[in-house]
């Protein structure tokens, strides 16, 4: 697992290229609205509005994003059993798989 042991997803980041090649108008109105209200329910609790710089973990330099957000400490074990743990093994992101019920 190296430099990504303890990885939990934390954030949800979609690729906007993804957004309209795979959703039709319905679903990226849909989307659209739940961002919205997400947004606006944290300006009603004094949180801003967040914008996230995204790297991709197949990245030949996220192992260096990875030892920074160490350095700031920014990189933590989270155990959320909602999570799905994902490993690298031969520079191969590898998602376990899992049967309906476990």
């Amino acid at each position: 697992m190296g430099i990504f042991s303890g990885y939990n997803r934390k954030f949800t980041a979609l690729k906007d290229e993804d957004v309209e090649k795979y959703l039709d108008e319905r679903d990226r109105s849909e989307l659209s609205r739940i961002i919205w209200k997400m947004n606006e329910l944290r300006i009603k609790d004094n949180k801003s509005v967040n914008a996230y710089l995204v790297v991709n973990i197949d990245e030949p330099y996220a192992p260096d994003v990875v030892a920074l957000m160490k350095t700031n400490g920014h990189w933590s074990v989270i155990n959320d059993p909602n999570q799905l743990e994902a490993i690298i093994a031969d520079d191969q992101l590898q998602i376990p798989v899992y049967e309906m019920g476990d």
